[in-house]
């Protein structure tokens, strides 16, 4: 418990909850960190996995397995009483009704939370920068995505998303030590592929994590017919398996299997075309300043060197027509900020869920409980919910309130900026 946390007739802090697909960080607001980052799934008595954000789970299998998860994150973890607090959820800014519905029934019905904000976590990752305008790039486990914030308002129709995250370079890494990788037993080699065809995600994460960086972008087609070749400049490391075996994984798996984030899909698209295509959807006044306070966020973006390899992405792309109209920008710079990636979003909410005059902008659970799930809300940065005591339904124009606004209208102790952005 907060030490903040004990004095008298105060409310008490907020637990502040970030749902990801493969991760889910708790904690208390005001924190500078997560308490806990624990695994998106429940186990079963028969050891089987159950991930609670599988999109093929019913609204009763979501609540079943959100009940368990709920309650291990409160009397396992956190060890508070439900009852006492609010929650501010950061959620996935395209998050199922299914899910949204089903958690808010879990906290509200089986926990009795005091009450519920929703809100997006890509446009919470700029308030720990405290800055009102930026374009967040969010490399997640299962897809990446992009949108831009200008002066505290979502630019909505700069959201777009690919099918392209951590998972996604699991599975290269995996297919590159199948078609070219080596075993050492003493003194002997022998090939990856007949031993290890199907390595745990547990061991792919482990070796990215120890191994993998992100090279320098390699020749073009162009390059290649000049007489440039695509090489690497990696030495090979030995990855020692639980079988008493070595797995060698060479310099091409540890600098070149990062190349499927920017290789695209079957569109066209990649990491680096959704920052430029989340400028394209911006007002051509806006997209300069935009592009100089780029924030890439979530696990997937620790990788070392993927900014700088991004950076060389989006300028090689900027000459293709596809992207002409961005060719004004000479300059892209991108934020280091002083958490780690990862968990960027949860501490927006962290400082977010101090801010003591958006309590209008939680559900109560009187008013749930009155109301059910016509209460919630789209997402959070709509007019006060509990105005005429209707909920508000739509989406926000430039006139509309929102938290995001003012949360910054009302700090006066931001930190500077000027030293975190990169040219």
């Amino acid at each position: 418990m907060p030490l903040y946390d004990l004095g008298l007739g105060s409310e008490k802090v907020h637990v502040v909850i970030e749902i990801g697909f493969y991760h889910t960080k708790i904690g208390f607001a005001g924190e500078s960190g997560p308490r806990h980052i624990i695994r998106s799934y429940n186990v079963k008595s028969d050891n089987t996995v159950v991930n609670i954000c599988n999109p093929k789970l019913t609204y009763e299998e979501l609540v079943d397995e959100l009940t368990k998860f709920v309650h291990s994150i409160y009397f396992r973890y956190l060890l508070t009483n439900p009852k006492d607090r609010k929650v501010l959820l950061c959620e996935n800014f395209v998050q199922t009704v299914n899910f949204r519905e089903a958690l808010a029934h879990v906290l509200f019905k089986q926990f009795s939370v005091v009450g519920i904000m929703f809100t997006p976590s890509l446009p919470l990752a700029l308030h720990p920068l405290g800055s009102p305008t930026g374009l967040v790039l969010n490399i997640g486990y299962t897809d990446s995505s992009a949108m831009c914030v200008y002066e505290g308002m979502v630019v909505l129709p700069s959201y777009n998303t690919v099918e392209l995250g951590s998972l996604a370079h699991l599975k290269s890494i995996q297919k590159m030590i199948t078609d070219g990788g080596e075993v050492k037993e003493g003194p002997n080699t022998y090939k990856a592929d007949d031993f290890y065809t199907d390595l745990d995600m547990e061991v792919l994460e482990d070796i990215r994590a120890r191994t993998c960086f992100s090279g320098k972008r390699p020749p073009t087609d162009n390059d290649a017919k000049s007489g440039t070749e695509a090489t690497h400049r990696a030495v090979d490391m030995t990855y020692p398996m639980s079988d008493g075996q070595h797995l060698v994984i060479n310099g091409k798996i540890r600098e070149r299997s990062v190349e499927v984030l920017f290789d695209g899909d079957g569109d066209g698209n990649s990491v680096a075309t959704l920052i430029l295509d989340a400028l394209l959807k911006c007002p051509i006044d806006c997209r300069a300043e935009l592009a100089e306070n780029i924030l890439i966020i979530g696990g997937g973006s620790m990788l070392p060197g993927l900014t700088h390899r991004i950076k060389e992405e989006i300028l090689a792309l900027v000459a293709f027509s596809r992207f002409s109209a961005l060719q004004g920008i000479k300059t892209f710079k991108f934020y280091k900020p002083n958490y780690p990636a990862n968990i960027m979003s949860w501490v927006g909410g962290s400082i977010m869920g101090c801010v003591e005059h958006l309590h209008d902008r939680y559900v109560p659970r009187e008013f749930y409980n009155s109301k059910g799930v016509a209460t919630l809300p789209d997402w959070c940065s709509l007019a006060p919910q509990l105005k005429d005591n209707t909920a508000v339904s739509g989406s926000p124009s430039r006139r509309t309130s929102s938290p995001y606004r003012d949360f910054l209208a009302s700090s006066t102790t931001l930190p500077p900026i000027s030293n975190l952005a990169l040219s």
